[in-house]
């Protein structure tokens, strides 16, 4: 028997239902993953979450929608989290690029067909996601001599930072849904 379960719709508490609403607006969706609808019960949880991803994720950026889901993308499979792998492959294709050339991208991270600027973010964000602990002092001066300003670092910090927010909830919940 799974340890969480996905909650009946009476069961939904007003709150989390504002919060699962507002998410698929933001997402122009109808249906949400189960990695959401089992915090159903825990509108704060949801909340904060929704609240991320809009913050983190889906609002204005300095970096184009592309380069951020192709980083989005390469921090799930750096971290093995298949539904948000498999979430960003899904949005890449609708962008037009296909499955061979993504495949591409996760064995060669560095060959990226975008301009300098988006693989350079796209650098960072999978350092800063998989490693942050080895960046020094002179990484910071070398992305600012590379044309990154303090608020496109600050952005990509935040963007890391979300990506592995959103890949611990993601595989832990799936974890937990599953039969034993």
């Amino acid at each position: 028997m799974a340890f969480f379960d996905i909650p009946k719709d009476e069961d939904i508490a007003p709150e989390a239902r504002q919060w699962l609403d507002e998410l698929r607006r933001l997402r122009g969706v109808d249906t949400l993953p189960t990695s959401w609808t089992a915090y159903a019960r825990s509108p704060r949880i949801l909340k904060a979450r929704v609240t991320a991803e809009d913050n983190l994720f889906r609002q204005a950026s300095a970096f184009s929608w592309e380069a951020r889901m192709i980083a989005f993308m390469l921090v799930a499979h750096a971290r093995r989290c298949e539904g948000c792998f498999g979430s960003s492959r899904l949005q890449l294709t609708s962008l037009g690029f296909d499955e061979p050339a993504l495949d591409g991208f996760c064995a060669n991270p560095t060959g990226l067909p975008l301009p300098d600027r988006e693989r350079l973010f796209v650098k960072y964000v999978l350092q800063l996601a998989t490693d942050p602990a080895q960046l020094q002092p002179k990484d910071f001066r070398e992305m600012e001599a590379q044309g990154l300003s303090r608020e496109n670092v600050q952005e990509m910090i935040g963007f890391a930072a979300f990506a592995v927010f959103n890949t611990i909830f993601v595989t832990a919940t799936s974890a937990a849904l599953r039969d034993d």
